[in-house]
């Protein structure tokens, strides 16, 4: 078999290449083009597992540094005669410390295979090419706490930078890895304003290569009846307290909202990392009842759901988680009453208690007089009168009998008053004349003094008697109904 050598224009080569067993080699990956390209890769291998690699590994990477340093001009090989078979040529070339090049048929033959699997490779790598690995990036590194802003678009956002205390964009790509709670892997997306994650980041700090929702460094927690300090900046409770910080987001549907805006019946979502509230979440926001028109119940008391009661007071504000709630009204003189109202978030809900059903009872009044009339609070009225519980006060009038008043409590079913009403004392003037002077005047037998005179009696019948000594006495029965009255003594 014929031997070959050839050398690239202007290059230097320090290895020989065998071409006829290439040949036959490079057949039979025509032969098998219709599977692949590049033919088959096991089947060109197995073409050299009847080659003996007598040179220990170590020796071969001697030779091929020693092949290196020498000069790239080929060394001829000295040919053998003419009657020399092939079998005996084989032989000299495995006995011989030389081949084409200066290299050993051994390295050429692991060359040669080596540029094989290089092709193979760079197929693969090809054929990856086309189709990209969207397997997620290997976590590595230190990942740190960040607190979602604001959403610039699918791929960008602004953080809050914990460790660092700054505020930065950053940017998500197809191979961020998600980890939500729990520790399953999600696909990238998804991230809303107030989220509070690890992040790990790339060289430059500017590409999330990982992001971790399950960190047991995160605590997140629901909570409700929390009062707000936005001096000390803390969120107190029953139970415990909650630090946060000036860039701490408070959020409600989305929106931010003021600390000072909560209410100790909103449900809240607390985002912690490090004992410190990042981000809260209003869940369940409030709206407020507004009490209208309780100025007229007496010891008024509210009551909201199954709460403890307050005292109710006219115009009181009443923070009230958004929904549907039982109002329980109550007072010493209204009959109990129970309302259903709705809520709504942010709202304000006005509760009338104008209607109101008042207790009422009943006053009876029993008078000494038959005809009169009854005022209750200086209206006209009826007995029995059935009115609100409350405090009244009573006139009976009734002509000739003086005013009757009293003041009556009505906290009972009913009441019951006895009126007496007393005469009405009326006067009339009494003028007496006699025709002597110095005549006395008794009226009933009492003396009253020297004609002529006037007197102030009541309504009635008087007897009169006018005496003068040397005069018979004078007696007459006179009628005072009116407002004046005249009587005249004759003296004889």
């Amino acid at each position: 078999m014929k031997d070959y050598h050839f050398q690239k224009d202007n290059q230097d080569f320090d290895q020989t290449v065998r071409l006829d067993t290439i040949n036959e080699k490079v057949k039979e990956l025509k032969q098998n083009d219709t599977d692949d390209e590049l033919g088959d890769a096991n089947a060109f291998l197995d073409a050299f597992e009847s080659e003996k690699f007598d040179t220990p590994i170590e020796e071969q990477a001697e030779e091929e540094e020693l092949g290196n340093t020498r000069q790239t001009v080929p060394v001829q090989r000295p040919l053998p005669p003419e009657e020399t078979d092939e079998e005996e040529w084989e032989e000299y070339d495995e006995e011989g410390e030389e081949g084409y090049f200066g290299l050993s048929k051994k390295t050429v033959t692991l060359l040669a295979v080596v540029g094989v699997l290089a092709c193979i490779l760079g197929f693969s790598l090809v054929r990856c090419g086309f189709h990209p690995s969207k397997a997620p990036v290997a976590l590595s590194g230190e990942a740190s706490p960040m607190l979602v802003k604001e959403i610039l678009d699918a791929e960008e956002f602004i953080v809050y930078d914990i460790s660092a205390g700054e505020k930065k964009p950053l940017k998500l790509t197809e191979t961020t890895k998600m980890i939500e709670e729990g520790g399953r892997s999600v696909s990238s997306g998804g991230i809303k304003v107030g989220d509070l994650f690890l992040a790990e980041l790339d060289e430059n700090g500017e590409t999330v290569l990982s992001i971790d929702y399950s960190s047991p460094a995160i605590e997140t927690e629901e909570v409700t009846g929390l009062e707000t300090d936005t001096r000390r900046q803390t969120l107190s409770g029953e139970e415990e307290t909650y630090e946060y910080d000036k860039a701490t987001l408070f959020l409600y549907d989305a929106e931010e909202i003021d600390p000072a805006d909560l209410e100790p019946c909103d449900v809240l979502l607390l985002k912690s990392y490090e004992d410190i509230v990042w981000s809260v979440e209003v869940q369940e926001y409030h709206g407020y009842i507004l009490v209208e028109n309780a100025k007229n119940i007496k010891n008024g008391e509210l009551q909201l759901d199954e709460e403890e009661p307050v005292s109710l007071e006219e115009g009181m504000r009443i923070a009230a988680k958004e929904g549907r709630h039982t109002v329980t009204v109550t007072g010493s003189n209204i009959e109990t009453r129970e309302d259903s109202i709705l809520v709504e978030a942010g709202g304000e809900l006005e509760y009338d208690l104008s209607k109101a059903q008042e207790k009422v009872g009943v006053i009876i009044v029993n008078a000494n007089v038959s005809n009169y009339k009854l005022y209750i609070n200086g209206a006209a009225a009826e007995s029995p009168a059935v009115l609100p519980l409350g405090e009244y006060d009573l006139v009976i009038l009734k002509n000739g009998y003086t005013e009757w008043n009293q003041h009556v409590s009505l906290q009972q079913d009913s009441v019951t008053v006895n009126a007496e009403l007393q005469r009405d004392i009326q006067y009339g003037t009494l003028t007496i004349t006699a025709d002597v002077d110095g005549a006395w005047v008794y009226i009933n037998g009492e003396e009253y003094g020297v004609a002529p005179m006037q007197v102030n009696l009541p309504y009635g019948s008087y007897n009169v008697m006018v005496q003068k000594s040397g005069y018979a006495d004078f007696r007459q029965t006179i009628q005072i109904q009116g407002s004046t009255a005249t009587l005249h003594a004759t003296m004889e």
